[in-house]
């Protein structure tokens, strides 16, 4: 018996010396802390896995409370930013199909711009407040709306042929004249591109042929068309405002008008300024000359 005790602390004190050994060695507490970790992340891991009420469901989005994404800082829904406005085209369906056979009459203009828009109509001379178009092989052909918005007019008038009013967003209404037909109704919503009609003669503008007349106003100010296509229906009310700012004011005149001329401006041409070319003022001279001497 005191044999195999002696054994057993001679073992002991043996184990005792070697674990004293082994710890004096500099890499053993470092391996042991390691392992020690190891094993608690083994741990953490399995009890995860193990866990299924930890995971997300199925379909369940997991946000981040910090994250605003599509809130603003004060934590409400964002509102929706309006889409960009429309781009102004051309009131045809395909442009390499016409040409341009009237200008907008620009009171900046050169003479000879200014001569090129001018409109004869009853022995007189009218500036044109838009854009005439005709096939470049003379034939009728569709108009369409410039912009979508709604239809306020769409009827025949003698002297311009049948018309069609398109009011738009901003005050802005397109005007189509010389048609020799209509697709739309007085109250009917459009689409940009939608078919108005197709492309006829008027008694107003009978040089141009077959054609259409295109006009776009802003608050009643004629806008240059060729200005705003491709351009967003904004630009018209800025190229109004900056176009009523530069066109000279005229003096009152101290004659009063013929009354044939008033009645002539009642027949569609009212909001249309006479535009005399200097030759017509000299000839009219010369007959004011005559009159009075006779």
């Amino acid at each position: 018996m005191r044999e195999e005790e002696n054994n057993r602390s001679s073992k002991s004190e043996e184990n005792k010396l070697n674990a004293k050994s082994l710890l004096r060695k500099r890499w053993v507490l470092p391996a042991v802390y390691l392992v020690a970790a190891a094993g608690v992340l083994s741990a953490v891991f399995v009890m995860q896995g193990g866990d299924e009420s930890a995971a997300p469901e199925e379909g369940v989005e997991v946000t981040d409370p910090n994250f605003t994404g599509d809130m603003n800082p004060y934590g409400e829904d964002a509102v929706a930013v309006t889409a960009s406005s429309e781009v102004i085209k051309m009131p045809v369906v395909d442009e390499e199909e016409v040409t341009v056979v009237g200008y907008f009459y620009d009171v900046n203009g050169s003479p000879e711009e200014q001569q090129e828009a001018l409109v004869y109509y009853n022995n007189t001379y009218f500036p044109n407040k838009g854009m005439d178009f005709a096939h470049v092989d003379g034939e009728s052909f569709d108009a369409a709306a410039a912009l979508s918005g709604t239809v306020v007019k769409a009827e025949k008038d003698s002297l311009l042929g049948y018309v069609v009013e398109i009011s738009h967003e901003d005050g802005v209404v397109t005007h189509y004249h010389s048609l020799e037909s209509v697709e739309v109704e007085e109250g009917a919503t459009v689409e940009q591109g939608d078919i108005l009609g197709r492309a006829g003669r008027n008694s107003y503008n009978a040089d141009a042929g077959i054609h259409v007349h295109f006009e776009i106003r802003y608050d009643g100010v004629a806008v240059n068309p060729n200005d705003v296509f491709q351009q967003p229906i904004d630009s018209v009310r800025d190229i109004a405002d900056e176009q009523e700012k530069e066109e000279p004011k005229e003096e009152p005149k101290e004659e009063e008008q013929p009354a044939e001329e008033e009645d002539g401006k009642e027949d569609g041409t009212s909001d249309e300024e006479e535009v005399t070319p200097e030759e017509n003022n000299d000839e009219g001279e010369d007959q004011e000359e005559q009159s009075e001497l006779g």
